[in-house]
């Protein structure tokens, strides 16, 4: 079984780079509305068709890396298996969910007898036609059933919804095991999800866990609420490394994630951390993201600076995401100068220099700015 030596991880991960495409910036190009994706096989047929990559390389350059065919991404496969309708807006709205009203009493009776997931809801069965039109119009390359998941406390707010935050108070005792039964229920839909993608269902290699409601439990209460619940996650589909992707913490929290034994650390749009934050407070490696909006006020010199800065102060990684609302001029020349950064980081990185070597790229603007004026 993996474990992190983290005198080392982070010497050992290195930095890396990378900006991705989305699909949303493919809809965009093909005139597509996230609805018509979301619920005509014919529309995904036409949104990932090459040339539409291809124009967003002639915008950006080679580096950009693309999206896999895929059903539409749906967060909440796993709940609309345990009997949640989804909601699909007109127009450019996001796939939602049926708010829910029922007990934890009652949340535990379905939990328990809904540990085998060997029949599709009418939503699977539609995304599994989806996807064998997908597959058949791309051939060479791996088609992904998306109906995907969340880790618990994610899951939990969406099963509870605001009662969940006083359930923890209310009922503790009854909330912990609500939440096992329902950690145990994911390991089981998850192992499903990978049947019916082709896959392993136990990775020896890695796991990882999307859990941005993780964020919302006081940091006091990460022993009772989180940390055993995300044991019961990650021991269930994995033996090897943890990647862990959770928003909006603070540095109070990262104290856990050595506890929790993650390999990688996403905290994604985290607007009260930043990379010394993160740094200061546990020896996890972890990326540090670019948002789209962020582009919105920053300049080539000022994205530049970002980057420089994110290195010098521990970052393993620093990535972005072309998307619907970056395909004009000035977004395209803050995304090379990220490029341009973020390749030079790295050659300088695995040439020998040090992160303090790197860190002397930003300009005074810009040390003044990350961290302590950031996000503003």
């Amino acid at each position: 079984m993996h474990k992190n030596n983290y005198d080392t991880a982070r010497d050992e991960m290195g930095f890396d780079w990378y900006i991705g495409s989305t699909v949303y910036a493919y809809l965009e190009l093909a005139g597509i509305s996230l609805y018509e994706f979301n619920k005509n096989p014919l529309a995904g047929v036409e949104a990932y068709s090459e040339k539409y990559f291809t124009g967003l390389k002639e915008m950006f350059g080679d580096y950009l890396i693309p999206v896999n065919p895929s059903t539409p991404s749906i967060s909440y496969g796993h709940i609309n298996f345990l009997g949640v309708g989804l909601v699909f807006p007109e127009g450019e709205g996001e796939v939602n969910y049926e708010r829910q009203d029922k007990s934890l009493d009652e949340w535990i009776e379905i939990l328990k007898n809904s540990m085998r997931f060997d029949n599709m809801t009418a939503e699977g069965e539609f995304y599994q036609n989806y996807r064998s039109i997908l597959q058949k119009a791309y051939p060479g390359k791996r088609v992904n059933w998306a109906m995907g998941y969340e880790g618990p406390a994610t899951t939990a707010y969406e099963l509870r919804d605001m009662d969940f935050f006083y359930d923890i108070y209310d009922d503790p005792e009854k909330t912990r095991e609500f939440m096992r039964i329902l950690s145990l229920n994911t390991v089981e839909y998850i192992k499903f999800h990978r049947r019916v993608n082709g896959q392993q269902e136990f990775n020896i290699d890695e796991g990882g866990m999307c859990d941005d409601i993780a964020s919302m439990i006081p940091p006091e209460m990460f022993g009772d609420f989180v940390l055993p619940f995300w044991e019961i996650f990650y021991s269930g589909i994995t033996s090897g490394k943890r990647w862990l992707h959770t928003e909006d913490h603070t540095y109070k929290t990262m104290k856990y994630l050595e506890k929790a034994d993650i390999s990688y650390f996403d905290p994604s749009i985290s607007h009260k951390l930043n990379p010394r934050l993160i740094r200061d407070n546990c020896r996890v490696p972890f990326g540090w993201r670019m948002g789209s909006f962020h582009f919105r006020d920053l300049k080539p010199k000022d994205v530049e600076d970002w980057v420089y800065k994110a290195v010098e102060d521990g970052a393993s990684k620093v990535f972005t995401h072309v998307t619907k609302n970056m395909l004009d001029d000035s977004h395209i020349e803050k995304v090379k100068a990220f490029q341009k950064a973020a390749s030079n980081a790295k050659r300088m990185f695995d040439s020998g220099a040090s992160r303090e070597e790197i860190g002397k790229l930003v300009s005074p603007a810009g040390r003044e700015r990350f961290w302590d004026k950031w996000p503003g």
